[in-house]
């Protein structure tokens, strides 16, 4: 359906391709540079956050774990002897177009897996969607994880996205440098597939936090082509970036943040190796279930995807082809500073603050 597009020479590039001798090294501009594990696998399952339960501070967020809660419950339950005993979370969801989230999870799932193939250490939380028919549906729960808003409120008025790390995993703590690398590595994926997906109502209701530190995004009822708002658009900046969020990074200067665009760009460049996977889940889905609100616009949102994936195209025979390191780094840029701490976000969140409450 598509011919894979072509990467240009890299030699224009003043960034050094990747070879098999520094595939773990990321390099800035600026020249400063990250090293990952070299042991890292992104295959492997993911380790559990046994970790982060342990010896936890007293004022933590988290009263009781999903662990904890399943022993307490299956204490409780007279079948709990039984070693088959399992206990599984969902929401029941009617009165609502499932099938639109399912096809997200699906697209989500596709980016997830193109990171673990280029084994780029990117964190994405693919959960499981059913839908069950045209209104209604089955929807994996998220464990050990609260929503920005509900964490706010629990930390009381004028609080932070920072102050719930320091409350949480407590200051200047080995647990606290991994829960930042977590909410770096989760935030830089989560970014690049808002704006591959136009994801929209980003409000703090719709975003999580989880006990280890990863940042994930819920609800997918606005994607690709449709937005909240009957035709006034908030939300026009590439995804959402708030001054809250680098602030846990270490601010705008830090090595975090430095290795947040890193990573932006190299799963940027992933995902461009294999557009085609992306854009024929959406081609086929539309052929299929074009009733769909994310296909309002019709069959020219195939064309604004391909547009936000794949943006360039060669001079001589105008086909679309992928960027260098250097182009995609002042790409990756330019999305980062639009994105960051927009007016455009900050009104959207006062505005669902004002009508819903939402902090």
């Amino acid at each position: 359906m598509h011919d894979p597009p072509k990467r240009v020479n890299q030699t224009e590039s003043n960034v050094p391709p990747t070879s098999s001798s520094n595939k773990n090294l990321l390099l800035s501009p600026e020249g400063d540079a990250f090293q990952f594990p070299t042991d890292f696998n992104p295959h492997e399952h993911r380790p559990s956050n046994a970790a982060f339960y342990e010896e936890r501070p007293e004022t933590t967020i988290f009263s009781e774990t999903s662990k904890e809660q399943d022993e307490r419950i299956r204490k409780a339950s007279p079948y709990g002897h039984l070693k088959t005993w399992r206990l599984i979370k969902i929401i029941v969801k009617s009165n609502d177009d499932v099938r639109q989230e399912q096809f997200a999870m699906q697209l989500i799932s596709q980016m997830d897996q193109i990171f673990k193939l280029k084994k780029l250490p990117l964190w994405l939380k693919p959960y499981e969607i059913l839908a069950t028919g045209q209104r209604c549906g089955l929807i994996e729960c998220v464990s050990d994880a609260l929503s920005i808003d509900s964490i706010k409120k629990k930390l009381g008025q004028q609080a932070k996205l920072v102050d719930y790390f320091t409350r949480q995993f407590g200051e200047k703590s080995k647990t606290l440098k991994k829960a930042q690398e977590n909410f770096c590595r989760s935030l830089a994926a989560y970014s690049l597939v808002c704006y591959v997906l136009q994801v929209k109502d980003r409000h703090n209701g719709n975003i999580l936090v989880d006990i280890e530190g990863h940042i994930m995004h819920i609800d997918f009822g606005f994607l690709l082509s449709n937005a909240p708002g009957k035709g006034i658009k908030f939300e026009q900046a590439p995804f959402k970036l708030t001054g809250e969020m680098v602030e846990v990074l270490g601010g705008v200067k830090s090595r975090s943040f430095k290795e947040f665009r890193e990573l932006m760009r190299l799963g940027f460049m992933a995902i461009q190796e294999h557009a085609d996977k992306i854009i024929k889940i959406v081609e086929m889905m539309f052929m299929g279930l074009n009733d769909l609100p994310c296909f309002v616009l019709g069959e020219d949102l195939i064309g604004a995807l391909k547009d936000r994936i794949l943006p360039h195209k060669d001079r001589s025979s105008k086909q679309r082809r992928l960027m260098t390191e250097l182009e995609a780094t002042q790409f990756i840029d330019g999305l980062i500073q639009e994105s960051y701490d927009n007016w455009r976000t900050k009104a959207y969140d006062k505005f669902q603050l004002m009508c819903q409450g939402i902090q």
